[in-house]
């Protein structure tokens, strides 16, 4: 987007902000399909951003107010960013934890075999052989 303005750019970068804040609101509450939900709208946010800031310093070198504001902008969206990173890394590693669980669990419940007490699979005995009175 090579028309990018100073006040277009600052609201892409206000509305990245709102999403990022939601959706760090939603990985806190546990709320997964809301992060499902919100990540089209921050993937094309960001999309936008990036090809509008294809040139930075078309907006950010000098004094003046807008691009001293965007760039406070770009830090803030800098450490949003690191904070929904960390969280989602969290998230995925917790889910492959729980999964791991999930599976180990549904091993040793299989019908795999039976386990001794030390958890080595022993075979398991059918039945009882069964005497016969052949005495009739």
């Amino acid at each position: 987007m090579s028309d990018l303005t100073p006040t277009r750019a600052a609201l892409l970068m206000d509305q990245l902000a709102r999403l990022l804040r939601d959706e760090i609101a939603a990985i806190g509450q546990g709320q997964l399909a809301r992060v499902e939900e919100l990540y089209p709208r921050k993937a094309e946010l960001l999309g936008e951003i990036e090809a509008g800031f294809g040139q930075p310093e078309k907006f950010l070198p000098g004094s003046d107010p807008a691009a001293v504001s965007l760039r406070a902008k770009l830090e803030e969206l800098r450490g949003l960013i690191q904070t929904d990173l960390q969280l989602l890394q969290r998230m995925t590693e917790a889910t492959g934890a729980v999964a791991k669980e999930i599976d180990r669990i549904r091993d040793r419940q299989s019908l795999r075999g039976l386990y001794d007490r030390e958890g080595a699979t022993k075979t398991p005995d059918v039945s009882q052989p069964q005497r016969l009175d052949q005495s009739i």
